[in-house]
């Protein structure tokens, strides 16, 4: 069976650029037993992940309105003279599965959900889901929140539906040794909280000058200065705190890993309901306690691993981050949940997606 994966515009595959959907598909290739028979197209990049199994493709906006759909009429053009049946899965873009429908309708076609249907350009109305559900091989979800979601208004069951999270390859057993650090991954915008966690932190330092407190990210992939207003503000104030504080900026998602083996505990304060929250499994494969807002996705995936706060503000930061800083058996028992009630593994997870693939690609053939 040969995959083809369609990555939105905005995803570079390349380690020092990626972002989530980037890193779950490199995630999921590394473990697929049909990694030789995949290809993934996507925005050009100089140093892809598994170069061979990369099309980078140069888009020319104005004359296909947009980059997005450019990436669309590519692979089109592209892949035209292919006469084997091939597995598609397009990530994310709903509107361009509307139009690849239209000129790929002989082959298996999968969409996967990171982000919430509604929120998104070609599945917010119920008709437009009914249009996905009457045309897709398949529908997957990388939540069940999301799944809820997108059946939002639908009062019957699709069997083309399946949910598969995100997954992770966890490389340790037990604890690692660890360091006096809390951290917080992730972008630099006001949904996903990092202001709760700078806020939070304010009474912590002078009772616990031991500890230290790192931010790595910024409001975009791949950004090395800081754009936005919120962002600027944000690590200004972070920064005045003194030695304690530590802004890395943007890095690798190999680099991150690396931090989290060392940092004790990492928070993700999301305001927003999350749809997956892929740093918190990243956490969890580390052996870090997690604090995360009882929000979306989160729910699902720090439910018997972590720390979840209902609507969570920086007082109930700081108190649950107080409880942990302050008891090293209870710090040393949510850093042993984490890695005890570890379901994200990447091997099982691409077995699952392997099987899926092939009964989503033998429903269409013998259809």
């Amino acid at each position: 069976m040969k995959i083809e994966i369609i990555l939105p515009y905005k995803e570079i595959f390349s380690e020092k650029k990626a972002s989530a959907v980037s890193i779950t598909v490199k995630n999921s290739m590394k473990f697929s037993k049909y990694k030789k028979n995949i290809l993934v197209y996507g925005q050009h990049t100089v140093n892809p992940f598994y170069k061979k199994n990369f099309v980078g493709i140069k888009t020319n906006k104005l004359l296909h309105f947009g980059n997005n759909l450019s990436i669309i009429k590519n692979f089109i053009k592209l892949t035209k003279k292919n006469k084997s049946k091939s597995l598609i899965e397009i990530h994310n873009r709903p509107y361009l599965f509307n139009y690849l429908v239209k000129y790929k309708s002989n082959n298996p076609i999968i969409i996967y959900y990171h982000n919430n249907p509604l929120d998104m350009k070609g599945s917010k109305t119920v008709a437009e889901r009914k249009k996905i559900i009457n045309n897709a091989a398949g529908i997957i979800f990388v939540s069940h929140y999301l799944k809820k979601q997108f059946l939002s208004g639908i009062n019957y069951k699709p069997k083309n539906i399946h949910v598969l999270p995100n997954g992770i390859e966890k490389n340790i057993t037990k604890i690692p040794k660890k360091q006096k650090i809390v951290m917080f991954v992730g972008r630099l915008v006001e949904e996903k909280g990092a202001h709760i966690f700078v806020e939070a932190i304010e009474n912590l330092l002078k009772q616990f000058p031991n500890w230290k407190f790192y931010i790595i990210g910024a409001s975009k992939a791949g950004q090395t200065k800081l754009n936005s207003t919120y962002e600027k503000k944000l690590i200004n104030l972070f920064l005045n705190y003194g030695a304690q504080a530590n802004y890395l900026g943007f890095i690798s998602n190999a680099e991150v890993k690396k931090f989290m083996k060392a940092s004790s505990i990492l928070v993700v304060p999301s305001v927003w309901d999350e749809p997956f929250g892929l740093t918190a499994i990243e956490g969890l494969a580390s052996a870090q306690a997690v604090i995360g807002s009882a929000n979306g996705g989160l729910k699902e995936i720090l439910k018997d691993s972590g720390i979840l706060i209902n609507n969570i503000n920086s007082k109930k930061l700081e108190s649950k981050l107080k409880m942990l800083m302050n008891n090293n058996l209870k710090l040393l028992d949510y850093q042993n949940k984490a890695l005890k009630n570890f379901k994200y593994d990447q091997k099982n997870i691409s077995f699952k997606q392997d099987l899926l693939r092939e009964k989503i690609f033998n429903n269409f053939i013998n259809k």
